[in-house]
């Protein structure tokens, strides 16, 4: 087992994938740092500094919800996993780009790892776990994103190459809250 304190906490507000399909781009203007999240078992809602609720895209009763069947709720990564892919696509690769909603202090990453099906966040409150661990499936859109290409109606060798490379948790983990629990930065997460 390893232990890895929370660096930042994130919500998207709406989606990140905009357009329509082949032509979709990958826009993160939508992710935004917040205080702390409430993360139950329909998804996370942001809470900023001044105590506004926002809800998360993946949130089940998000009006555009990306998550209907609430399988998406939680996503994490580890600082170790920006390192690894702004050496292979770029400084614009920084952290907190992709989207995750725990973003957690793992110099080494947590990329290619085979985690757990349950790990657990030590809150003030006791603990949370998060169930359904699976890596998160990478997407065209923000391989294009990575690799600096505009949206095109075909896939090319480098975006099907950085599909591949995005995958086993490159991209970060999904996962889904057991109970209702407030997440703050700093907190404990156990894998």
């Amino acid at each position: 087992m390893a232990e890895y304190r929370i660096v930042r906490l994130q919500v998207q507000r709406g989606p990140v994938k905009v357009g329509r399909a082949p032509l979709r781009s990958y826009e993160p203007a939508a992710i935004l740092p917040v205080d702390r999240i409430l993360a139950g078992p329909r998804g996370v809602r942001g809470i900023t500094a001044d105590g506004a609720e926002i809800l998360d895209v993946h949130h089940q009763d998000h009006p555009e919800s990306r998550d209907r069947k609430g399988r998406a709720g939680v996503l994490f990564m580890g600082t170790g996993d920006y390192v690894a892919l702004r050496a292979r696509y770029g400084p614009h690769v920084v952290d907190g780009i992709a989207g995750e909603t725990v973003l957690l202090d793992a110099p080494g990453g947590l990329a290619g790892r085979g985690l757990p099906p349950v790990v657990t966040v030590t809150t003030a409150d006791g603990p949370l776990e998060l169930h359904d661990v699976r890596a998160a499936d990478p997407c065209v859109e923000f391989s294009r994103f990575c690799l600096g290409q505009e949206p095109a109606p075909t896939v090319n060798a480098d975006v099907r190459q950085a599909l591949v490379d995005l995958d086993h948790g490159a991209r970060g983990y999904r996962s889904v809250a057991a109970t209702e629990s407030v997440v703050r930065i700093g907190d404990l997460v156990t894998l």
